[in-house]
């Protein structure tokens, strides 16, 4: 049942967002989370923007991601996932920076981190890794309302939030054998703990509810 609705969100990603598709399936999704009828906790991720988790299985991820305007602006974290991904925009905008990083042990401007993540404590390990590298900005794509962008497993790249701009993301996941997270950090950085804070089931809720209603309405501002 999971993997068949990762496959019918999947089917819809990318097409037109006037048509009967992606925006009412993720809207009929939070519009039970905000009932309570699927149960699940919003999580804070630590670069301003809250993870519903809708779909954990194996190999296969959904998350929506809803951002706080104000607290995910300006915010830039450069990184690459261990899993393929394919984002589709739900309301607002949202920009992906494509980085180029390259071994630089000379003269490095940042050292990569492995990310371990334990899901049940919701601790992120940043583990430092003897690679050191400097990188520099590629393609900036831009995308709004209908729109979706796509990265490879293990490619490098920063989300940017234009400020003020209430956004909403449907994020679909593939992990495949062989990459693993990184994060760029300080030259000279140790090892160090993120927590991410569970929402409890209200302002879950709330979150859930609030992002159905401008899917529903139409509403990006």
């Amino acid at each position: 049942m999971s993997h068949e609705l990762f496959r019918t969100l999947d089917r819809a990603a990318g097409r037109s967002i006037a048509e009967p598709g992606l925006d009412t399936l993720v809207g009929g999704l939070l519009a039970q989370v905000a009932r309570g009828t699927r149960v699940l906790r919003a999580v804070a991720h630590p670069l301003g923007f809250y993870c519903l988790p809708v779909l954990r299985d194996g190999a296969l991820g959904v998350c929506v991601h809803v951002f706080d305007p104000v607290t995910a602006a300006g915010q830039r974290e450069i990184h690459c996932h261990s899993w393929e991904l394919k984002s589709s925009v739900l309301y607002g905008r949202i920009g992906n920076l494509r980085i180029g990083v390259y071994d630089e042990p000379a003269r490095p401007s940042h050292r990569a981190y492995e990310v371990h993540s334990d899901a049940a404590s919701g601790v992120d390990e940043l583990r430092p890794t003897a690679r050191l590298v400097r990188w520099e900005p590629l393609a900036e794509q831009t995308s709004g309302r209908g729109e979706t962008y796509t990265l490879r497993a293990g490619e490098f790249h920063a989300t940017v939030l234009p400020d003020g701009t209430p956004t909403a993301t449907v994020v679909l996941g593939r992990t495949v054998p062989g990459p693993v997270d990184v994060v760029l950090g300080p030259v000279d950085g140790s090892a160090r703990r993120v927590v991410r804070r569970l929402c409890d089931a209200d302002r879950t809720a709330r979150i859930a509810a609030e992002a159905a209603r401008r899917i529903g309405g139409r509403d990006d501002g």
